[in-house]
Formats: structure tokens, C-alpha cells, sequence
């Protein structure tokens, strides 16, 4: 008789299969445990128990390798959007059939977001003003084909040249032939949103040409047999631009692997040893499993990039459930972020324990980043790297006094926030006169690093938990970033429209129908904001000049 599979338990009622979800694939997978009635006959239920090991390992590998590739995605985003502002694009001298193919398709394959939009449900509002924005737009459409007068859809082209980080540089007449040889792909996804208008919820179109490959994306690298681990490294190196400090923590730990397993290869590792090296990590670095998933997920993206380049036949890393290395009493669950109470606010603000107190010059970039960018962040919902990021040119007073993010975290992030009321009470745009008649650029002159990996702001994030930890013995869920939070549920508890603070917080677009216009104007946004009540007694910061600097 077959021995019990793995997974696969007897019970009073027949047999279960039953498995737990790797805990970075819970969300993706939509459950905590995969579970399945097995019936009663033994040798049934150990057939379909092997049937369904097999399925389930294929499912969690597809889904690792995929979150694999988004963290890579991610990290060459953020590397792309530090590269300054006027040497970003990528600029392209000719019109090809390939680029109006892959333009084409980048059109078509976002209809797939607008169907997952509907089927998360759609209010009256939503509902009304896309069935306007698509009887307009169809018109439109039709009348520039008909008349070969494209002209209202070239800036619809050029954002979408640019969210894929390029911009054209041909003729007025090579543009407008480009933008016609596009406008049949657009017409028919507005064909297809129609439809969708009408209950029909029709999938995308199966796509002729890959979409455009953004200019972070890696581009094909010809097969190199006998591959070693530096050449893995290099080719996972030139594959996009990448993060210093993330190319920085995969080299250390290409290293360790390399010195714990030296007669192994990349081409002859086996996911047996991958298993030794990381329980080695365990014992004699005292890593955890979260900390064992991220150095196995960072190596295994070096292979995943390098399997699909068919430079390796597997990647043994694909697919490892990092629960196993969980403690006894249960799979690691660290504490979510979680936004700030109004306590723990009035703490952090007060004169009697909080930033005010802090009275040493050094320490979170002085006194002024200390206390003008947590204010910053409750109140406008930015996250610490766009705030520490701000110069005094990108503090605007027209239309109305507000910032302007140009170093996001995507091209989302790049947004124009209207500075709220309260700061502007508190004297924050003081503040910025002061910093700007001192001939200063950046608004935090003393923010500072020394490390070539790191940006400057991570400087007052660190320095911030700490205080509120350690001093204000605050627990470990709430950070820097909960802040931001704090900001969201303001938005929500004023009524604010869901795009007006999706607007704010610099998140993704949701429907195609999103990316056209130029959005909310600022006066609209401030006038949202000033909803804005929070119950919470603040000092005002004292004026530049004021107090030690450095």
C-alpha cells in the first residue's frame, strides 16, 4: 500500500489535503491554506494528493519568480527616477513599424486593468462619466481617421512615450503618420469599453507585438555557456539599472553562497544545497525566516534572470517555502504599519516629550528636518524620500501655495500637492524664504549621509524611529511612513473623493480613462484639503536662525 503524501491527512470524515500558503503568496493567492476533501478510498485520495502537490508546487513557484521579477521591476523604477529630471528620457529619431506595434499593444493590454476596475465594482458617478468619456472620445476618434487629421491624440501618445520613459525626436510628419498608424488600436479599445458599458465584458485583444519595453526594462542578452558567479552577477548587473545598495546587498551575498558551497556553480546548485546554505545563514548570522526570504529572493532573482535568458536550464530558488525556517511557535508575522493614534501624535509633537525637546543640533539632519518633515508628511500625505528630496524650487505660492514632488517612487509619484492651511499657520513657508534668502537649494541643507548606498533621508527616518521607540517607547508598527497613513484616513474621515486623495498620495491610476487630461487643478485639491481637521495642538517651529544647525 502507497505511503500518505505529504499534505494529505486522514480525518473522521475520509481524507484532506491540506497545505499552507507561503506567507508572501497569501495575498496573491487570495488564502492563508490551500484545503481539499479527498473522499474515502485510500488509494484515490494518495493519487490525487501527488496530483495536487504537483499543482499547488507548480502555483507557488509561478508566484514566487513573479514577485521575484517585480521587486526587480520596482528597484530599476526607483534607480530610473533618480536619474535627473532632464536626462531621463530616452529619446527616439525614428519612426519604426516596431514602435507603433509595441505602441499598439501597450494601448490594448491596459483594457485588463480597466476590466479588473469593473469587476471590483463600479459607483453611479464612475459608471456615468466614463460612458461620457467614451461616446466623446469615439467621436473623436472617428472624425481624426476620417479627416487624417490626428492631432488631438498626439499628446495621448507622447504620455504614453513618456510613461514608458521616452520622447520622440522626428518630424512633425513622422509624428502624425505614427500617431494615425495608433489611433485604429485606440479606437478599438474604446470599441471594447463600450462594449463593457453595456454588460458585455468582452477580454482584451490578443496582442500582434510585445508592448513597448520601457527603458528600465532588460533588453535580450545573448546565451554565454559555462556560466560562473561573477558572470551570473555581471549579467544580472547589466540587465537594468539598479540600486546601489541592492546590487550591493546581492554581492555580499553571491559571496557568502559562494564561500559556504565552493564546488558548486550556478549551473550545478540544487535547491538541496540552497536549503544548507540558508540554514547556515540561520545559525551562525542568527537570520530569521523574513530575513532568509529576502537574501533567497534577491539570489534567486540572479537566476530567474538568467533562466529566462536561457543562460541556465532551472532556478532552484523558485518556489522555496522560507516558512520552514519559522520558529516553533509559528510562521513569522511582523507587525503591519499602522497609522499613528491622536495620542501618540500629541506625544510626538508636544513640548513636554516630543521632537520640540530635542535639543542637540545633530541628529535627523538638525532640528529643522526633524521637525518640518514629519509635518510635512502628516500633512500631505508624502513619503519620507519625497520630502527629503525637496528644494526650495520645488515650493510653489501659484496658483496656490503648493509642492512639487518630482522624485517619486513611479511615475504616479510625480505630482503637485497644494500645501495645507496648518502649515502654512505654523510657518513653514517662513521657513522657505529663510532657507532660500540663505542661498541654500535643498530645503534641508544639513540632512546628510555618508554612506554611497543610502539617501539622505534615510538620515531622519532612522534617527525618527529610534526617538519614538526607544524615548517614546511607541511600538514597533508604527514608523516614519505611518504618517502617511495618518494622512489617507484624514482623507477618508473629510469625505474626500477617492481620486482627488489618490491624486494627493501619488498613487497609480486606476482605468485608462484616468490618464487622459491633466487631472484635478490645484485650487480643486486645496479645496478638498482644508476638510483636513485634525484635533491636535502643535507648536510653531522656531525660525531659521534660530537654533544650532549642524
Amino acid at each position: 500500500m502507497p505511503a500518505l503524501p505529504r499534505n494529505c491527512y486522514k480525518t473522521p470524515h475520509g481524507f484532506l489535503f491540506r497545505i499552507t500558503v507561503p506567507e508572501a503568496l497569501r495575498a496573491a493567492v487570495g488564502k492563508r491554506e490551500i484545503k481539499k476533501s479527498l473522499g474515502k478510498d485510500y488509494r484515490e485520495a494518495v493519487s490525487q494528493a501527488r496530483l495536487l502537490s504537483v499543482q499547488v508546487d507548480r502555483q507557488f513557484s509561478e508566484l514566487h519568480e513573479k514577485s521575484a521579477q517585480q521587486h526587480q521591476n520596482q528597484d530599476a523604477l526607483n534607480s530610473y527616477f533618480k536619474t535627473p529630471a532632464d536626462r531621463r528620457l530616452k529619446a527616439i529619431t525614428e519612426v519604426t513599424p516596431e514602435l507603433a506595434g509595441g505602441l499598439r499593444s501597450l494601448w490594448l493590454a491596459g483594457l485588463e486593468a480597466d476590466l479588473v476596475w469593473r469587476r471590483e465594482g463600479l459607483d453611479d458617478d464612475d459608471y456615468d462619466e466614463l460612458a461620457q468619456n467614451i461616446t466623446q472620445v469615439k467621436g473623436m476618434i472617428a472624425k481624426a481617421l476620417a479627416r487624417g487629421q490626428p492631432d488631438a491624440f498626439i499628446p495621448a501618445v507622447h504620455n504614453l512615450l513618456v510613461g514608458r520613459g521616452y520622447q520622440l525626436a522626428v518630424s512633425v510628419e513622422a509624428e502624425r503618420k505614427l500617431v494615425l498608424d495608433i489611433l485604429p488600436a485606440i479606437q478599438q479599445g474604446y470599441d471594447i469599453l463600450e462594449q463593457r458599458q453595456a454588460g458585455r465584458l468582452v477580454n482584451p485583444p490578443k496582442l500582434d507585438d510585445p508592448p513597448l519595453r520601457a527603458v528600465w526594462e532588460p533588453a535580450p542578452v545573448a546565451p554565454d555557456n559555462g556560466l560562473a558567479w561573477q558572470q551570473l552577477l555581471d549579467h544580472w548587473r547589466k540587465d537594468r539599472i539598479r540600486p546601489a545598495r541592492t546590487t550591493q546587498e546581492v554581492e555580499t551575498y553571491i559571496n557568502a553562497l559562494a564561500t559556504f558551497l565552493p564546488k558548486a556553480s550556478p549551473a550545478t546548485l540544487t535547491r538541496a544545497q540552497v536549503t544548507e546554505w540558508l540554514r547556515n545563514e540561520r545559525e551562525t548570522r542568527g537570520n530569521g525566516a523574513k530575513t532568509l526570504e529576502k537574501k533567497g529572493t534577491l539570489v534567486g532573482a540572479l537566476f530567474s534572470v538568467a533562466v529566462k535568458d536561457e543562460l541556465l536550464e532551472q532556478n532552484p530558488f523558485a518556489g522555496f517555502d522560507y516558512s520552514r525556517f519559522a520558529t516553533k511557535e509559528g510562521i513569522e508575522n511582523p507587525d503591519e504599519r499602522e497609522p499613528f493614534t491622536l495620542e501618540q501624535l500629541t506625544r510626538i509633537f508636544s513640548k513636554g516629550e516630543g521632537l520640540f525637546t530635542v535639543t542637540k543640533a545633530g541628529g535627523g539632519g538638525g532640528y529643522y528636518a526633524r521637525v518640518w518633515m514629519p509635518l510635512l508628511s502628516l500633512y500631505s500625505g508624502a513619503r519620507i524620500d519625497e520630502v527629503g528630496s525637496l528644494s526650495v524650487s520645488d515650493i510653489l505660492r501659484e496658483p496656490v501655495p503648493h509642492l512639487f514632488i518630482r522624485h517619486g517612487k513611479n511615475q504616479s509619484s510625480v505630482r503637485e500637492v497644494p500645501i495645507h492651511p496648518k502649515l502654512i499657520e505654523l510657518g513653514f513657508l517662513d521657513y522657505v524664504d529663510a532657507i532660500r534668502n540663505s542661498g541654500h537649494e535643498s530645503l534641508w541643507p544639513f540632512l546628510r549621509t555618508e554612506s554611497d548606498t543610502a539617501n539622505p533621508s534615510e538620515t531622519q527616518g532612522k534617527w525618527f524611529n529610534r526617538f519614538i521607540h526607544k524615548k517614546l517607547g511607541m511600538p514597533s508598527n508604527v514608523v516614519f511612513h505611518s504618517f502617511r497613513h495618518n494622512f489617507k484616513d484624514m482623507c477618508r474621515d473629510a469625505l474626500i473623493p477617492r481620486e482627488i486623495h489618490q491624486a494627493l498620495t501619488g498613487h497609480a491610476k486606476q482605468t485608462v480613462g484616468d490618464s487622459y487630461g491633466k487631472g484635478h487643478s490645484l485650487e480643486v485639491k486645496l479645496d478638498q484639503m482644508k476638510n483636513i481637521k485634525l484635533d491636535l495642538a502643535i507648536p510653531r517651529p522656531a525660525p531659521y536662525g534660530s537654533r544650532p544647525i549642524t
